[in-house]
């Protein structure tokens, strides 16, 4: 036989075994609804513990599935809000809004001791959202009388980041940046040296800081060659983001910044690494979020963020007239979260205000 035949041989060989798999379950999940209407039993009159534990095996189709074992995870939370506050809750039917809401109070509130930070802090939104949908989930699998009102009292809850504006600075707060990176790039201290490179790699990039810490000098194109130097990275939803390198000062900085790992750390290719257990990796975000902090604290911008970076990015691109659809693959979002990012400058805001609103006015222009 040659090696096509073989290859097609093993694919379909695979293909078969897959397929007797998916019967089998699907045999088994047959058979448990039979037997759940022969008894006359309703999924919404089970004790609640063995209706999340069906509902785990039907959404994965297997009780040990990853997806199932998540769901388990959060369906823990509620089961122990439930011992604690309401004990004679044993049933589906017995579940009412009021309880409901009242978890989502419950999420909102509670804290769990963060190692990394070294104190209590609350559950972020991303956990509490994760929490309702999970619920939300189970309810649709129950049948829809009486379960409609439990469904519309888990609304998921909007991200903080979206709610607020952000601060957006002035020119002249934005002119004491380079003249402090000037300064710490020629210090003789080495942390003052990492920590300009790490502030000026966040500003040239103006992305996300759990994308910008695995950053590596292999994904830069057009570095060694002369030309005007692009790096591609992944960013938020997996969308790839390409940015290119146009600061001369900060061209330079990298290829002092390239020799300067090589020596130091046996030849990685991460901006910024970080050993750990005799093991060369990368730093991990929040570290890089807390160098940049400590940068603008030095230059007496404590208000500024990584985050607040991708705004002004954002809005100076749209005032310098690139059409919108760019600066979306730009920063790696969607149109719907674009409008989030750009936003109306003080200036803009004036010249709105003197050149547009007098043709639009209905009042006449002398008496």
């Amino acid at each position: 036989m040659t090696t096509i035949q073989l290859m097609s041989t093993n694919n379909s060989i695979v293909l078969l075994s897959r397929l007797e798999k998916l019967e089998k379950n699907m045999e088994k999940l047959l058979k448990k609804i039979l037997d759940e209407i022969n008894n006359g039993n309703k999924p919404k009159d089970l004790p609640l513990n063995k209706f999340f534990s069906k509902f785990c095996a039907l959404k994965a189709l297997d009780e040990s599935h990853p997806t199932a074992k998540a769901y388990k995870t959060g369906f823990n939370q509620f089961f122990r809000f439930l011992e604690e506050n309401y004990l004679e809750v044993r049933n589906l039917n017995e579940l009412e809004p009021i309880i409901i809401s009242r978890f989502v109070r419950y999420l909102k509130g509670k804290q769990i001791f963060s190692r990394k930070r070294n104190r209590w802090k609350k559950l972020a939104d991303r956990t509490v959202n994760s929490h309702i949908k999970q619920l939300r989930h189970a309810f649709e699998v129950v049948d829809k009388v009486g379960t409609q009102e439990l469904r519309e009292s888990l609304v998921t809850i909007k991200r903080p980041h979206l709610k607020k504006n952000p601060y957006i600075p002035t020119d002249e707060e934005l002119a004491k940046i380079p003249e402090m990176l000037q300064i710490l790039r020629g210090s003789v201290s080495e942390d003052a040296r990492s920590l300009a490179f790490i502030a000026s790699t966040v500003l040239q990039f103006c992305g996300r800081t759990n994308a910008l810490s695995e950053l590596r000098f292999d994904m830069i194109n057009g570095l060694d060659e002369g030309e005007k130097p692009i790096v591609s990275y992944i960013g938020k939803h997996g969308v790839e983001q390409v940015k290119g390198i146009t600061n001369g000062w900060y061209r330079d900085f990298l290829e002092e910044r390239r020799e300067y790992v090589r020596e130091k750390c046996d030849n990685t290719q991460y901006f910024f690494p970080r050993k750990r257990n005799g093991e060369i990796n990368h730093i991990t975000d929040e570290q890089l979020r807390m160098k940049f902090k400590e940068f603008m604290n030095i230059c007496g911008l404590p208000k500024l963020t990584v985050h607040n970076f991708c705004y002004i990015y954002a809005t100076k691109l749209y005032l310098q007239g690139v059409p919108p659809d760019a600066i979306q693959d730009i920063l790696g979002v969607d149109k719907r979260t674009l409008k989030y990012y750009v936003k109306a400058t003080q200036q803009r805001k004036k010249k709105a205000l003197f050149t547009h609103l007098e043709k639009v006015s209905a009042l006449p222009k002398e008496l």
